[in-house]
């Protein structure tokens, strides 16, 4: 059971030059021991622990009055709050009492808490995630940056050192933190508009606001004196979507009848844009991933890396000439080797994305010479072989739920948000050339 008792802190750094402590409030809890301060230096004789009395200082009797109402009240709180209490930490316990009788309200900071929630994911393996809530934080510092005059152009690597294997604020940014509940509707509005200028790309300040809102919706459900602030609530963060951009069937078999240059770069590159337009228009990272025992019976067996949460499994059988492209590369891996030598095999789960998004870079540079080669007039990268299959599916006419399967959304109102303008042209081309031609 926790208890409290009204005493002096007589340690060094809380007693003054004339040999006045501090008066507390000490919280026994769990075996451990917290101070709360009255914010009054009193000598030994000034006080009486037993009644509570202050005397030979100025307002002594409201003094008094005061430090044996929160005594009481806090007593009275515990008593009732037992059962609940028992649970907590010391910590959580002292923050409570702080909060509920002192109006004293403990820092709640965007970066301080961006850490907890980037530890979590980092715990869970989501560093993807962890990395683009990360960038968030990063356009908010260079935000505040700018508002204090600073050079807002410089890169920031990293907002966080680690220290006991958590992550902690590096010190060259502590000043420009800030409190979440400070962080109100017109902020946030001045740091949309300051996106919206600094970036090129439409959905940059969409994805950061809705990262910032994800931190600070867990803060609100962490810290019960932030549960409703929701200033992100009124501000639209809808993203633009990117139009699709297909090539054809026909493209597809130009790119299958060039003469390469075995085991060159490019060589590769072919065979992986092909790997991944047969499976489906299979993740760039997903395809990195896959280990040796995921190939099995002729088949692929895999989570989309994206959505693996959601339980996105796929086992697809592969084709004649996605079994013929393994067989370039099956040469005695163990169970837990990459099939495909894309990822280091020493990579770390940390760095397994940063590393893919930089073989992703070299995929799409001579992606873009395939497309030279075959005359084919579209840029190519590791999104198009997934619109290639969509289109060429949606052509044949195969329905749109099963399209959607494939793809591995979420629900079919997904697939045709972002297909819904190539569906609606076919349609619409249909019904003109039928009208026109009579």
């Amino acid at each position: 059971m926790a208890t409290i008792k009204l005493t002096f802190d007589k340690r060094s750094s809380n007693t003054t030059k004339d040999n006045k402590f501090m008066l507390v409030l000490r919280i026994s809890h769990n075996r451990k021991t917290r101070y709360i301060s009255f914010n009054l230096h009193l000598k030994e004789n000034q006080f009486d622990p037993l009644t509570g009395n202050i005397t030979g200082i100025m307002n002594a009797v409201r003094h008094t009055k005061r430090v044996r109402k929160i005594y009481s009240e806090v007593d009275l709180w515990l008593a009732e709050h037992e059962g609940e209490i028992r649970k907590w930490e010391i910590k959580k316990l002292k923050s409570e009492i702080e909060r509920i009788f002192f109006n004293k309200l403990p820092s709640r900071s965007i970066l301080n808490h961006g850490a907890i929630y980037l530890n979590r994911l980092r715990l869970e393996e989501r560093f993807s995630t962890a990395s683009s809530y990360e960038d968030a934080l990063k356009a908010l510092i260079k935000f505040r940056k700018n508002l204090k005059g600073q050079d807002d152009t410089v890169l920031i690597k990293t907002l966080y050192k680690k220290e006991d294997k958590k992550l902690k604020v590096l010190d060259s940014f502590t000043d420009l933190d800030m409190e979440i509940k400070a962080m109100d509707y017109g902020f946030l509005k001045d740091f949309k508009a300051y996106m919206s200028n600094r970036y090129k790309s439409k959905n940059t300040p969409a994805i950061h606001l809705r990262s910032l809102q994800a931190i600070m919706n867990d803060a609100g459900k962490t810290y019960q004196d932030l549960r409703d602030h929701k200033p992100m609530s009124s501000i639209k963060k809808q993203s633009h979507e990117n139009a699709p951009a297909p090539i054809s069937l026909e493209d597809i078999n130009a790119i299958r009848k060039l003469k390469l240059a075995s085991n060159s770069p490019i060589w590769h590159t072919r065979n992986y844009l092909l790997f991944m337009f047969n499976n489906m228009g299979m993740n760039h990272f997903d395809m990195a991933i896959i280990k040796r025992f995921q190939f099995e019976d002729n088949r692929i067996k895999y989570f989309r890396k994206k959505t693996h949460y959601e339980g996105d499994y796929f086992s697809v059988l592969q084709n004649e000439e996605s079994l013929k492209i393994i067989s370039y590369y099956l040469n005695g891996q163990n169970a837990e080797d990459y099939l495909f030598p894309i990822i280091p095999a020493n990579t770390t789960p940390e760095k397994l994305h940063k590393v893919n998004n930089g073989k992703v870079k070299i995929f799409n540079r001579y992606a873009k010479r395939i497309a030279a080669l075959a005359g084919i007039d579209k840029k190519i990268t590791t999104y198009t072989l997934r619109d290639t299959w969509t289109n060429i599916g949606l052509d044949m006419g195969i329905d749109i739920r099963k399209i959607s399967s494939g793809l591995g959304h979420s629900s079919v109102q997904v697939t045709e948000k972002h297909y819904g303008k190539s569906v609606s042209e076919k349609i619409l081309d249909e019904i003109n050339a039928k009208i026109t031609a009579s």
